[in-house]
């Protein structure tokens, strides 16, 4: 099962917060910096980081799939 934790690592100039986005899937791990304007809340700050993991993972995603062989594409 795959874990996904989101820590608030530090308050930058111009209202910007760094995220520490930490993905685990048994002995898999990533970790991703992600850096957001702030939204004005926590729970905004968070729904921010989530959406830019998501269209991160998107595009990894759709990057994978073009170095697969077209056979193994799913």
């Amino acid at each position: 099962m795959t874990k996904l934790e989101v820590t608030k690592v530090e308050e930058r100039l111009n209202h910007q917060f760094l995220y520490n986005v930490r993905l685990s899937a048994d002995t898999n791990r990533m970790e991703f910096p992600i850096c957001i304007q702030d939204q004005g809340s926590a729970h905004g700050n968070k729904a921010a980081v989530l959406a830019s993991t998501l269209a991160l993972a998107e595009e990894l995603e759709a990057a994978a799939r073009l170095q697969l062989p077209s056979g193994t594409r799913g």
